[in-house]
């Protein structure tokens, strides 16, 4: 039997403690090696992403490509692959970066590519750090590094200096930035739902997350790096040295890279080298299946810094803006695919509108047994018969969904004789069979008033069509619990975490 599902970072409400999770996976990765030998998979003298990749210039100045990231070990190698092949600029945009094992693995490349002249810029959110102090500045002290922080006062920096920015921003404590996306040298960008940490990849022995992120090229790229921008410069985002007090100059030995390097040789598998070596030929064969696609309409949305702040009441921002106009258009079908999924009167209305229009609306959601977030579950299950009676058809993801069996990372599985349990953490809309929606947003009050959210917006049969083939998968009953209104799994999670939930139910849902 598998040990006790591991709790994952909670995307809705900002955490209370910050997980010590320095190469927390127990497993050993095959085919490790010793960093004194010349790693393999280092990229020397990279011939540039577009070049290596042999993409038109015409495609990357015109139009958007777009490729689903469904795999957790694929997600990863292709970040890893555009990290090595990017020449001048990484900018790096999430909720949360840990220092596991993928964590560390990541920072190994992203050193080694700011050792050869590229501009890294990280920008993390406050709450959700999961790397300790003395490592984000380690990080920091590079010269071509530079690391900044969203919203500061809660968890990072001296603890004088934290108090002095919670005490000029309290009200504004609950409202976290929830994007996630990396861009290479401003022509490619990786953005979803996936957060760096081993959980998110399938590279924990515990429990995973199926997840998605997609890989946008060419055009929607300059709207990500917009974007960026406007967080990385405004006055909500602080430099880590002043938070923490230390110089960038405070690190000056050249060798101190040397442990990170060390520990991500010995947990760099052979399966994850291959995956990275075979990113170029994927790309090329997806492409020729039609799964890679060039579209004219794409774009890229983020709410801006301080959502929402000058509206009244604080309600909504453009990614809710954005997806209310979508959904209130939908002429045939939604499906809908949500880790969490809490309904507001709002909500309530556009679903019910819908559903009266003629639109056949689908959602998959987490079960009790594989939720991480036990609140965020007790506000859904609130509103749960309701949303059934609306004419919503309500599917609920399995701990020990069948679909894992093709996400799970064969260097982490071969040693176990046990089967890892899996959330989930997709964020995925398919509106008529034609507009895709992938992103950070959550259906809940939490990404409608208080994260800043990011979305991508596709207009193309042939992207959803190619979508649809997995979102389909995943409501069948070896993946998915059909929910009636006479009938419900929760008793699957066993009486502990039902008797969990419903204490939760005290919780507003406004703040879950």
């Amino acid at each position: 039997m598998p040990p006790n599902q591991k709790k994952g970072i909670n995307s809705l409400s900002f955490p209370l403690t910050i997980l010590s999770t320095l190469l927390s996976i127990s497993c050993s990765f095959q085919g490790a090696r010793s960093y004194k030998q010349s790693p393999e998979y280092l990229i020397n003298d990279p011939g540039g992403i577009s070049k290596s990749l042999s993409l038109s210039k015409e495609n990357l100045e015109t139009k958007t490509g777009i490729y689903t990231l469904e795999n957790g070990g694929q997600s990863l190698a292709s970040r890893l692959w555009f990290i090595d092949h990017s020449q001048k600029t990484i900018d790096i945009q999430y909720y949360s970066f840990a220092k596991d094992v993928t964590g560390t693995i990541a920072w190994d490349h992203i050193v080694r590519a700011a050792d050869r002249g590229v501009k890294v810029r990280l920008l993390i959110d406050d709450a959700a750090s999961r790397m300790r102090s003395h490592e984000i500045r380690l990080l920091d002290s590079h010269e071509n590094i530079e690391i900044r922080v969203y919203n500061a006062g809660l968890m990072l920096g001296r603890l004088d200096r934290r108090i002095k920015k919670l005490a000029g921003n309290f009200n504004r404590l609950l409202r976290r930035m929830h994007n996630k996306a990396v861009v290479f040298d401003g022509q490619a960008c990786i953005t979803g739902g996936r957060n760096i940490a081993d959980e998110y990849f399938d590279y924990d022995d515990r429990f995973n997350f199926r997840d998605r992120d997609v890989l946008l090229m060419g055009k929607a790229v300059s709207e990500v790096k917009h974007s960026f921008e406007k967080f990385w410069n405004d006055t909500l985002t602080v430099i880590y040295s002043e938070l923490s007090g230390k110089s960038k100059n405070k690190y000056q030995d050249p060798a101190r890279f040397d442990r990170l390097h060390e520990d991500a040789a010995k947990n760099f598998s052979a399966g994850l080298r291959e995956k990275i070596a075979a990113f170029p030929a994927n790309l090329e064969t997806a492409q020729e299946a039609g799964e890679f696609v060039w579209v004219d309409k794409a774009c890229y949305i983020s709410d801006d810094p301080g959502k929402n702040e000058g509206r009244k009441n604080r309600e909504g921002g453009i990614c809710t803006d954005s997806l209310v106009c979508l959904i209130q258009q939908a002429k045939t079908s939604i499906d809908i695919q949500s880790p969490y999924f809490i309904t507001t009167e709002t909500s309530k209305r556009l679903i019910r509108e819908a559903v009266q229009r003629g639109v056949k609306i689908r959602l998959l959601t987490n079960s009790l047994a594989s939720i991480d977030n036990i609140e965020a579950y007790s506000g859904y299950q609130k509103d749960r018969e309701t949303i059934l009676k609306a004419g919503v058809l309500i599917y609920e993801f399995r701990p020990d969904a069948k679909v894992r069996y093709k996400l799970m990372a064969p260097e982490v599985q071969a040693p176990l004789n046990y089967k890892p349990v899996y959330g989930f953490h997709s964020k995925t809309i398919i509106i008529d069979g034609y507009i895709t929606v992938i992103g950070s947003y959550n259906f809940d009050p939490r990404s409608a008033n208080y994260n800043t959210e990011c979305i991508s917006i596709i207009r193309s049969a042939e992207v959803a069509r190619n979508l649809s083939k997995h979102i389909e998968e995943e409501f069948l009953p070896e993946n998915a619990w059909p929910v009636t209104t006479g009938c419900n799994p929760d008793s699957k999670a066993g009486v502990k975490k039902c008797i969990k939930a419903a204490s939760k139910r005290i919780f507003p849902k406004k703040v879950l």
